[in-house]
């Protein structure tokens, strides 16, 4: 089965994400600045970077190495256009994190917002914890189930439809279980809310040392 993820315009995913019903973009680039100035990493690896949201964020000043990961080669092209000479030490790779080898030195902080839903979880967090340094950090944004709210919104952009089959939900309990297989250990983590009633977990993980 192709994976949808392919096929989907950026224009579209960028609008959709957008929009004040879902307002999702803002949320996610917000978190990764959280976790730019809270780790001040002098290397990091967006994974699922899509056109680079976030990037702007990013302070040459401290992080000095930038991987924007992405199974899209369409959305490669396009984050690389928009950043490349004003990001420092930008690199971006074409991969599928569950079954792609991650050909990159590893770095101190991992950044994975609305991934985990879409791979599987114990292939990933596997090459995620050879791209992370040990003591490094992974952060992680996951939808939360919720009975009353669609997993993928509606919205004009048709083409976002496509996810739904292929869409899992994970709890942060079983992220965390996981995640702990693969040598992240749990350090805190935390509940947002958005206006559309959808919530996600921020989760914050160390990789062991060894």
């Amino acid at each position: 089965m192709r994976n949808p993820w392919l096929d989907i315009p950026l224009a579209d995913y960028e609008s959709h994400m957008s929009m004040p019903a879902i307002d999702q973009a803002d949320m996610l680039a917000a978190q990764f600045s959280d976790a730019l100035l809270r780790f001040s990493p002098e290397a990091v690896a967006v994974i699922g970077c899509a056109g680079g949201n976030g990037f702007d964020k990013i302070d040459p000043a401290v992080t000095r190495r930038v991987v924007g990961v992405d199974i899209n080669p369409g959305y490669i092209v396009a984050a690389s256009s928009r950043f490349e000479g004003s990001v420092p030490g930008l690199e971006f790779h074409v991969a599928d994190i569950q079954s792609d080898p991650l050909a990159f030195e590893p770095v101190d902080l991992v950044y994975a917002a609305l991934v985990f839903e879409y791979v599987s979880l114990p292939e990933s967090l596997g090459r995620l914890s050879g791209a992370c340094r040990p003591g490094g950090r992974l952060v992680t944004v996951l939808q939360m189930p919720s009975q009353d709210i669609h997993a993928v919104s509606p919205s004009p952009y048709r083409s976002i439809q496509a996810l739904v089959p292929c869409m899992r939900l994970v709890s942060p309990e079983e992220f965390a279980g996981r995640a702990a297989t693969a040598g992240f250990l749990l350090e805190s983590g935390k509940t947002l809310v958005l206006r559309s009633g959808k919530q996600f977990a921020v989760q914050m993980y160390r990789r062991a040392d060894g």
